[in-house]
């Protein structure tokens, strides 16, 4: 089991201490849920406490007023009510509340009852139908049934109005023990809800601690996938977290490689340099340690230039993992290279020509290293051109064409030097490899530039350039800008 050292462990404790706690939100979550879930339920049972009460004393109010609707008598014309001892003790029931009525009739007016309680309902009237409704009478909210009849006595034409009310003490008591434990039982829920949830959430996060553990346990080096059965919900942070050790390991890998075959090409040309160091040392003449030191500086300059292509391909490999892809015009790239390479090839006798049947070519790619893809190629047609004259005047020709087609484009670097046999066509990738030794270079170039068309899905292939050299082209896929798109 790999050890952390103290620093480590002490800076990872105070970086857990800030981290916010996925247990935490979980539960806070959790329990925000359930509380608005109870207070919903509250508000519900509050309301429903409420009509519950309403209704069941409002059955009793009725039945006391359809009571004295039946007593109401016809004498000499005029109408008066003998109300029973009957309703009254039925609303006694309600032995906190006080009891309020009128009795009036459209033909007398006021017959008995409340003079000062209004007779008028808030909604419109409909005769025989009695109608509940609530008002402040004497400073205080009082239920109020209300109802309006004709009569169907003889030699009266009119109707009768009766309102009886009752103070809402019993219904609101009646209500709050209600509401009082419904509350009891939905907080009891809540509680243990809350409980459950802490308790849950310990189950929930189990397999990421168990991950956690079993990354902790493994050495440095081990990035060999995990093995262990997780749910759905974490089984794809398995599969990232697998992918990813496959991605690092094959990077590791290919580090390993890169590193080993750079020490092997280094230690020759530095052997070569150490020799040339001696010979020149041990030489008794100027003119042959001036010769010597003119070895050395030649041998100096090929290791340099092996070095700055090692760590360009170091940063361009960097680059192409970490840096996203972006819109980028072709054709503005090639323009600069080819800038950058001319002072270089005219003094080999190289000109380079530049031709395309477009003004802008859209490409997805990452600058850096695609510039340093189109150097190497155009440096390395230079360099197999040297010597190659097409004319009397010995002018050597680089060309570069561009020609785009419906979903891609290709980019075509021509050359005219001595060409690369078939058998050699399919290895002039490979790092290191050199299909002519008596022209300088390092072998890393054309690896390089694989590995730079790989990255932007480009399809790059070497073909013979008639009469003689080579060409390299690369299909680079088509950027289409999506509409709506900046």
């Amino acid at each position: 089991m790999w050890q952390k050292s103290a620093s480590l462990a002490e800076n990872e404790a105070l970086e857990l201490q800030k981290a916010p706690s996925l247990r935490k939100r979980f539960i806070l979550s959790g329990a925000g849920v359930i509380s608005v879930i109870a207070l919903i339920a509250i508000n519900l049972v509050f309301n429903y406490s409420q009509r519950l009460a309403d209704l069941s004393y409002d059955r009793l109010l009725l039945s006391a007023l359809l009571q004295m609707d039946e007593n109401i008598l016809a004498e000499d014309g005029r109408l008066s009510i003998d109300i029973p001892w009957s309703a009254f003790s039925t609303l006694a029931q309600a032995n906190e509340d006080r009891i309020f009525y009128r009795v009036e009739s459209s033909v007398d007016g006021y017959i008995t009852g409340n003079q000062s309680l209004e007779s008028t309902p808030p909604s419109p009237s409909e005769l025989g139908k009695p109608q509940f409704y609530n008002q402040i009478f004497s400073g205080e909210m009082i239920r109020l049934v209300w109802l309006e009849r004709d009569v169907t006595e003889a030699n009266i034409q009119g109707s009768v109005t009766i309102l009886l009310g009752q103070t809402r003490l019993s219904r609101e008591t009646m209500a709050s023990s209600i509401t009082t434990r419904a509350v009891q039982v939905i907080l009891l829920i809540a509680i243990v809800a809350i409980v459950l949830i802490m308790l849950g959430s310990h189950l929930v996060l189990n397999p990421l601690h168990r991950i956690e553990e079993l990354l902790e346990e493994r050495q440095p080096g081990d990035l060999t996938p995990i093995k262990l059965d997780t749910p759905k919900e974490t089984y794809q942070l398995k599969i990232a977290l697998n992918h990813f050790m496959a991605r690092l390991n094959k990077n590791l890998e290919q580090l390993e490689n890169y590193t080993a075959e750079s020490a092997h090409q280094l230690r020759t040309p530095l052997a070569s340099l150490k020799a040339l160091a001696e010979n020149a040392r041990d030489q008794t003449t100027p003119e042959r340690q001036e010769e010597a030191l003119e070895q050395i500086v030649q041998q100096s300059e090929t290791l340099s230039e092996t070095v700055t292509i090692l760590l360009n391909q170091a940063v361009v490999s960097h680059r192409l993992q970490t840096q996203r892809l972006i819109p980028l015009d072709l054709v503005a790239l090639i323009k600069q290279s080819c800038m950058e390479q001319a002072v270089a090839a005219l003094r080999q006798g190289i000109h380079l020509s530049f031709e395309s049947d477009t003004s802008k070519v859209m490409i997805l790619g990452e600058a850096f290293s695609l510039q340093q893809m189109l150097n190497n190629l155009l440096d390395n047609a230079v360099r197999y051109s040297a010597g190659n004259g097409l004319n009397d005047q010995n002018e050597q020709l680089v060309e570069i064409r561009i020609k785009q087609d419906v979903q891609s484009v290709r980019l075509s670097i021509i050359d005219y030097g001595d060409g690369i046999a078939d058998d050699e066509k399919r290895r002039v990738f490979e790092r290191f490899y050199r299909a002519n030794y008596e022209i300088s270079g390092t072998g890393v170039g054309l690896a390089m530039v694989k590995e730079i068309s790989d990255r932007h899905q480009g399809k790059i292939k070497v073909t013979d350039t008639q009469p003689k050299g080579a060409t390299i082209s690369v299909d680079f896929p088509l950027y289409f800008e999506r509409e709506g798109e900046l």
